[in-house]
């Protein structure tokens, strides 16, 4: 069963989760993520030193090389160019609330989504998968299709939104081959399917719609 994205109202409810206990590095992975677009492993590799610029606030952009992208390793990998983004505020302002919460700031080769096992590691896929999961169950969401490629579906969604619908500037914001890839990401609920029709007759003027009959002569 495919991965859905999560909706604003549940992003607010489950950051103000977070927040309430004090949850920043899973308040961070929450909200940045949704911001970034980035798939999970390609954002779980994020160091301190990649996020904290030489004046000690967080930078407006961000690289991942092209071996640690999806193909970037493989037969096909000179197909795969290193990948950038640019962080908003939004996503600048959780780095810096986690940072900001730790007793000192961390060495720049530490990884930004540290796991509280072992040294210098960043939390895997499979525990980035059960925190979204457990963190939805605590605050009364259906966890049932959300997975870490929900937060990549939300931004996806996001995106196509804010550009006014604009297909082809989704896909290149997120760096699909094919327009066909954005579009699977982008699901419509039949509610939205039935308001869409409904509003097609919603739209006709009413001196259009109703004609008097042609008189036979």
């Amino acid at each position: 069963m495919p991965a859905r994205p999560y909706t604003p109202a549940e992003i607010l409810a489950l950051e103000s989760h977070l927040l309430h206990h004090g949850r920043y590095r899973d308040r961070m992975f929450l909200v940045a993520g949704v911001q970034v677009g980035y798939r999970v492993t390609e954002f779980l590799t994020w160091t301190v030193g990649q996020v904290l610029g030489p004046d000690g606030d967080i930078v407006r952009e961000v690289t991942v090389t092209r071996a640690l992208l999806k193909g970037g390793h493989g037969v096909r990998k000179r197909s795969v160019r290193s990948r950038r983004v640019v962080l908003n505020e939004r996503a600048r302002g959780v780095i810096r609330d986690y940072i900001a919460s730790l007793d000192q700031i961390p060495p720049a080769d530490q990884f930004l989504f540290q796991s509280r096992t072992g040294p210098n590691r960043p939390i895997s896929r499979t525990q980035a998968h059960r925190i979204l999961k457990g963190l939805c169950h605590e605050c009364g969401i259906d966890a049932t299709r959300i997975s870490t490629h929900s937060l990549r579906k939300h931004f996806v969604r996001a995106c196509y939104d804010a550009s006014g619908h604009d297909l082809i500037k989704t896909q290149r914001v997120v760096q699909h081959a094919s327009p066909l890839t954005t579009a699977r990401y982008l699901e419509s609920t039949q509610s939205e399917l039935d308001d869409l029709v409904l509003g097609l007759g919603a739209s006709v003027p009413i001196a259009a719609a109703v004609r008097p009959l042609a008189l036979a002569s």
